[in-house]
């Protein structure tokens, strides 16, 4: 017969090595299990670094929508937006909140839902624009046929939504196009987000004159932005399907809706 006190300490030995593997499992851990979520350093007012911090909407909705869920908190990290891809998708972060295209989709699990829906359906033109009330009055591109808009230089997004036969005059960056628009006056409107243009004009000294105006003419001009995680992290459907049923929750609704409001 086996000795007492050895079964007592191999049954012990049992109970040890059983709670550490409990402890490792996702939702079961004493405390919290900690996601990195990477974000980009120039693209505020979504994301930016400030103080040595993330800063931006999407942190702060992402924040957000663990501030629901126990089982995981979160660290925000800024970078090179191409960095950030390549940290998801090498698993050395562990997600980011984008529009889910099909590369995307490949290395990482994305929210049914979209946490935000960024809306180009906006024409961005200064109050003293001598063709206000035509920018003002058209219900489509053909009614502003005989005017110029400000692009981005190289947006594939305003190659495939703007049409051809309206002038362009392009613009390397935000802050140049705004420049172009209210100080040089060389064109007429810029098609953006009503909260890239406000940041802009504020930042720039802008902000009394302009004006943006929400039209439904523009095709594709909602981009939604999901939360995804990295393939590589084991327990990647489980934080996604916790993150789906957050997004559910009216409580959560009514204040991320205001949280983005408060961005616009």
């Amino acid at each position: 017969m086996l000795n007492r006190h050895l079964l007592n300490g191999f049954a012990a030995r049992l109970q040890i090595a059983f709670l550490v593997l409990l402890l490792t499992l996702p939702g079961v851990s004493q405390g919290s299990t900690k996601l990195t979520f990477a974000f980009s350093e120039k693209s505020a007012p979504y994301s930016a670094l400030l103080d040595e911090k993330a800063v931006g909407l999407f942190p702060d909705l992402v924040q957000l929508a663990f501030s629901f869920i126990p089982d995981y908190t979160t660290a925000s990290l800024v970078m090179p937006w191409a960095r950030a891809q390549y940290n998801v998708r090498r698993g050395l972060n562990d997600g980011f909140l984008t529009y889910p295209s099909e590369k995307r989709q490949d290395y990482a699990v994305f929210s049914a839902d979209p946490l935000f829906t960024q809306d180009f359906g906006h024409l961005v033109y200064s109050a003293d624009n001598p063709n206000r009330e035509v920018i003002e009055s058209a219900t489509s591109f053909a009614d502003l046929s005989s005017l110029t808009v400000i692009v981005e230089n190289g947006s594939k997004w305003e190659e495939s939504n703007i049409p051809g036969y309206l002038e362009r005059v392009p613009g390397q960056h935000m802050n140049a196009m705004m420049h172009l628009l209210m100080l040089r006056k060389v064109g007429d409107f810029l098609v953006q987000p009503a909260e890239d243009a406000r940041l802009i004009a504020r930042q720039l000294g802008y902000s009394q004159k302009l004006k943006i105006r929400k039209v439904d003419f523009i095709p594709n001009s909602l981009i939604p932005f999901h939360i995804g995680v990295s393939r590589k992290l084991p327990y990647a459907g489980d934080v996604i399907k916790q993150i789906d049923a957050v997004m559910q929750s009216p409580e959560f609704q009514s204040q991320s809706s205001t949280l983005i409001e408060g961005y616009r």
